[in-house]
């Protein structure tokens, strides 16, 4: 800590990036401001600020610079000293007297993701640099990281054959390897180029997709490609679903979707999280007292002949890439067997990405609509995409459930607001189409 007017304080600085995942800049911050090689180990402390917009947060980092000397005028502080500090931002003291109490209790941090914990990064870079020699490729830059929460790790290297990346995931999310290389048999210039899997740790190194985010591609033409492919490569994939079941895709299809609905409007504490409201407690009487609507719409959408496939489960515009001449679907850990529909829902969000194109959410969806008439007839289809609207925001509500409830406890702050968000997004829906 070092000394400022108002007391003391830990180091600090103003972020380029808003989100609290992108720890590389946090790294390289400490290493201007003070010498030191660290990474960071996770987020203590999340303060929001609604009224002034402002977040004030704090990073455990770990040191990887032992003979590291102390810059002037900075001094360590220990537990004894904290009762006797000033400190410049008060809120501190709970968030240093937690950090000492790991120390003394271990099975706080073990709690935490692996990346959270003191010494795994250099048991990852071992491994990293290990799967790198026996490929034959060399490591031109250091290892750092790019990416980390508690749902993911990912760290970067600049090597003799490009950007390598490398990526380790929580128990509940482990399955992303196997999900991208059981469609990568089929579709290899469409999926991510794994090089290696580490199984039980829930490891993955990869190269660089190439090519820019499709969020970032403003020519609807790429987006109409895009959506294309992707219909082709669902209903390829709906004649080998008992396949994919077997190697352990979850079975998420539309008949199980009446008791997800239910557990999920049963969970009131899980509607309600985060630090401000954003559904109130009538919404969610609202939405329980819909329950038989959306069990009745469940059956109806089962009764169109469109076959339940692959699902992304997380299918945005900012999990596509976008190459020369083709397009690469990635970050596959949430994929299931389901409505095929649900997954489009909401990737049409898309306006902002796209705001000169009249209508562009009808017209997307149409193109990727068009790709389906073998089973129905474009009018039909529009109906169960109607239909699907609703419960694919459903969906993905009980996709970030389900994900959040297996979090650990320090970890869960992170995402449990996406549950809300869901169903808001859902009830404003719902209003806009009563008043049409």
């Amino acid at each position: 800590m070092y000394r400022v007017d108002n007391g003391w304080s830990l180091p600090h600085f103003v972020p380029a990036k808003n989100h609290f995942a992108h720890v590389g800049q946090i790294d390289r911050a400490m290493q201007e401001q003070l010498g030191i090689d660290v990474t960071t180990l996770c987020c203590v402390y999340n303060d929001l600020d609604i009224e002034s917009d402002r977040v004030n947060r704090v990073f455990a980092l770990e040191n990887h610079s032992p003979s590291w000397q102390l810059p002037a005028g900075y001094v360590w502080i220990g537990e004894q000293e904290l009762d006797r500090l000033e400190l410049a931002v008060p809120e501190h003291l709970a968030v240093l007297e937690a950090w000492f109490d790991e120390f003394k209790d271990p099975t706080i941090s073990s709690q935490r993701v692996p990346w959270a914990r003191l010494g795994w990064f250099e048991k990852a870079s071992a491994w990293i640099e290990a799967q790198l020699n026996h490929l034959g490729i060399s490591a031109i830059s250091p290892i750092e990281q790019f990416r980390s929460w508690g749902i993911s790790c990912i760290m970067r290297v600049n090597t003799t054959a490009g950007n390598i990346y490398f990526k380790a995931l929580p128990n509940v999310l482990a399955n992303d390897a196997l999900f991208t290389q059981s469609l990568a048999a089929s579709y290899p210039d469409n999926l991510p180029k794994i090089l290696a899997v580490e199984p039980e740790q829930h490891w993955i190194l990869m190269r660089d997709f190439g090519g820019t985010i499709l969020s970032e591609n403003s020519d609807i033409a790429r987006w109409e490609a895009a959506l294309r492919l992707y219909a082709k490569i669902q209903i390829n994939e709906a004649s080998r679903v008992d396949k994919l079941l077997a190697l352990g895709w979850p079975d998420r299809r539309i008949y199980k979707l009446p008791f997800h609905i239910e557990a999920l409007l049963s969970d009131t504490e899980a509607l309600l999280a985060g630090d401000f409201i954003i559904i109130e407690s009538d919404d969610i009487e609202y939405l329980r007292g819909l329950i038989p609507q959306f069990k009745a719409m469940c059956e109806v959408l089962a009764s169109y002949n469109i076959p339940q496939t692959i699902v992304h489960g997380d299918f945005w515009a900012k999990n596509v890439v976008v190459t020369d001449n083709n397009y690469i679907y990635f970050d596959w850990p949430t994929g299931a067997i389901a409505h095929p529909f649900f997954d489009i829902v909401n990737f049409l969000y898309i306006e902002k990405y796209v705001p000169d194109i009249p209508n562009v959410r009808t017209h997307l969806r149409n193109i990727y609509l068009e790709q389906w008439t073998i089973y129905e007839p474009m009018e039909r289809l529009i109906e169960a995409f109607e239909l699907s609207i609703t419960l694919g925001m459903f969906y993905q509500a009980i996709t970030y459930y389900w994900i959040v409830s297996n979090l650990e406890p320090l970890a869960k702050w992170e995402m449990e607001v996406a549950v809300p968000l869901c169903l808001e997004k859902l009830l404003d829906y719902r209003t806009k189409m009563l008043q049409t």
